[in-house]
């Protein structure tokens, strides 16, 4: 190989190299969630599909989390993560 053959050869492995470790640092971050908080009053409650509506938002309560005593127009603070369009709750601050 000459000077210049094995230069271009390098820059390519450097570039596929480069765009593999960004791939995978994409599909990596994608599966993070990162928790988020909302206050405000219960526009409804759904006992039965354990889901809270808050700012035409529902909320969805997870059998680990207490939800008993929560009633329309209380104020809430939700603690939760969303994935794949769910919002899932992990506290609830009343």
């Amino acid at each position: 190989m000459g000077r210049s053959a094995l230069a271009l050869w390098r820059k390519n492995n450097m570039r596929k190299l480069l765009m593999a470790v960004a791939g995978l640092a994409m599909a990596m971050s994608v599966g993070v969630a990162t928790a988020a908080e909302v206050n405000g009053a219960i526009a409804a409650v759904n006992a039965q599909a354990r889901t809270v509506t808050i700012s035409g938002v529902t909320y969805t309560f997870p059998a680990n989390v207490d939800m008993a005593g929560l009633a329309a127009g209380q104020t809430v603070t939700l603690t939760y993560t969303t994935a794949n369009n769910v919002n899932t709750v992990s506290k609830v601050t009343k």
